[in-house]
């Protein structure tokens, strides 16, 4: 390894370990700042380490405006599992056909989940009765991407 490889990996291991600890304090802030709402967040687990990524995250006034959220953040995040064929930020050839062998399609989980109205209905209840509301989608290969809700009481 170079000198300047190694000065890269050092330099992205920083980078990554700064953003984890300013994401980490806007999260702990907004959690501990008091008063109500519902604390929303987009991340995603590798079930083998139990590690997790925070995303996105979003503190909305109440249940509604938060399963607003989760219906926006739900297409974009499928949009990243699985792009588009006209993605613009996506090089040639990271593109590949979908695959119908495959038992887990996450994107199609979370494309789908923003139409369903009864479920909405249903998050809606129990946000409203302080619960929590979690939407997952596995993709086969150990990751669950998670959009989640809950009551700031």
């Amino acid at each position: 390894m170079s000198a300047m490889d190694l000065t890269a990996l050092c330099l992205g291991a920083l980078i990554m370990t700064v953003s984890a600890a300013l994401t980490g304090f806007a999260v702990a802030a907004a959690r501990n700042s008091g008063g109500t709402g519902v604390w929303c967040e987009a991340t995603v687990l590798d079930a083998g380490t139990h590690r997790e990524w925070l995303l996105d995250c979003h503190r909305a006034r109440n249940p509604r405006r938060a399963l607003r959220w989760i219906r926006a953040q739900a297409p974009r995040l499928a949009d990243r599992i699985d792009p588009p064929p006209d993605a613009p930020w996506a090089a040639p050839g990271t593109i590949r056909p979908y695959d119908p062998g495959r038992p887990y399609d996450p994107a199609a989980v979370l494309r789908h989940r923003p139409l369903d109205g009864i479920a909405d209905r249903d998050a809606l209840r129990v946000l409203e009765d302080g619960g929590l509301h979690v939407l997952t989608a596995p993709d086969g290969d150990g990751l669950r991407y998670r959009l989640s809700a809950r009551a700031l009481r």
